[in-house]
């Protein structure tokens, strides 16, 4: 559906360790330049599969017309490596306050104190401050169930709303405590899904919060299956953005060696996916691809996404491809 991407060019941070790996980005655009630029990313390192480096940098991007850009230039580390657990799945949006990120923690010692598993905590970046929201704005107290994997938060007329995954990652009746018997619970599991035969990772569909306050904790609202979605897809990120008073999501469609598809939703709940997958990986001529950010600029569509060469997985690179909005559209509908 989308032609292949072109490889973006990210300046070096922490190079020796992560090697300019870049995963889970999301992508943002302002009218008015913040901070004299109107382009900003932020993403995580995740070089070699290995989570103590997901931790969120924040870059700008640099680009000499309206188009979206492929040099980015970081700005700096929003938030260091916690010293247990581990960070994951930024996000971000602007608003009269300035620049609002979000990040996941993970059995972190904030999510200890806070007496969850998972929390999204937050910071705001005006002109000239940094403030940091100390409360976990989403939070998720079970092991094995999560319902704010790779949030999106948006702002709708004076109320905030965040959708994210949720996901099962395991059915906790099935494992045990004993070492040895759980080593090999995983090995049969890891083999019947290896196989098709069952896998106990399932997607539910996207999960909805809502808070009147980005100070405040978001209540769970509830879980909407996506409709039309392949049964060999388990739907793992997704970002959100809106287009025509509609609201779509670009949706990573299983954990490993996904699709990149798109659903649309007309009441901000409900969203159908359609039916032709926007990238896959014999399409880019890549693998690994992993959760993508999208939004539509002047009439363009525009989707970053990271992928890896496949003699070289531990090495996830940005690409951008892009297509006119009607065109997509046109070719989504199959007329």
């Amino acid at each position: 559906m989308m032609p292949r991407g072109t490889l973006c060019d990210i300046s070096k941070f922490e190079y020796e360790i992560n090697h300019g790996d870049i995963v889970h980005p999301c992508v943002r655009h302002s009218e008015k330049a913040f901070k004299g630029y109107h382009w900003w990313l932020i993403y995580t390192p995740y070089y070699g599969a290995d989570a103590t480096m997901e931790n969120p940098v924040l870059c700008y991007g640099i680009s000499d017309n309206q188009e979206a850009p492929l040099k980015w230039k970081v700005y700096s580390q929003i938030v260091g490596k916690p010293s247990i657990g581990y960070n994951s799945d930024p996000t971000m949006f602007f608003n009269e306050r300035g620049l609002n990120i979000f990040w996941r923690e993970n059995e972190t010692p904030r999510t200890q104190k806070d007496n969850v598993y998972r929390g999204t905590y937050a910071c705001v970046i005006s002109e000239n401050d940094r403030y940091n929201m100390d409360q976990a704005i989403l939070c998720e107290d079970s092991q094995f169930s999560d319902r704010e994997v790779s949030p999106t938060i948006i702002k709708k007329d004076e109320s905030y709303i965040a959708y994210a995954m949720h996901l099962r990652f395991k059915k906790s009746d099935l494992h045990s405590s004993n070492r040895y018997v759980e080593k090999l619970v995983r090995l049969f599991f890891s083999i019947v899904a290896l196989l098709e035969i069952y896998n106990e990772q399932k997607s539910y569909g996207i999960a909805i919060w809502k808070s009147d306050s980005l100070d405040r904790p978001f209540s769970y609202f509830k879980t909407t299956k996506i409709k039309n979605c392949n049964k060999l897809y388990r739907p793992w990120h997704l970002d959100i953005f809106e287009h025509d008073n509609k609201r779509y999501a670009v949706i990573q469609t299983t954990q490993c060696n996904a699709d990149i598809c798109l659903a649309v939703s007309e009441d901000d709940e409900n969203f159908t996916m359609y039916s032709k997958p926007l990238i896959t990986n014999a399409s880019i001529g890549k693998v690994g691809i992993y959760k993508p950010t999208a939004f539509v600029h002047k009439d363009v569509f525009y989707l970053y996404y990271t992928a890896q060469d496949l003699n070289n997985r531990s090495l996830n690179e940005m690409y951008l491809t892009s297509l006119p909005m009607a065109e997509l559209q046109f070719k989504l509908s199959g007329s």
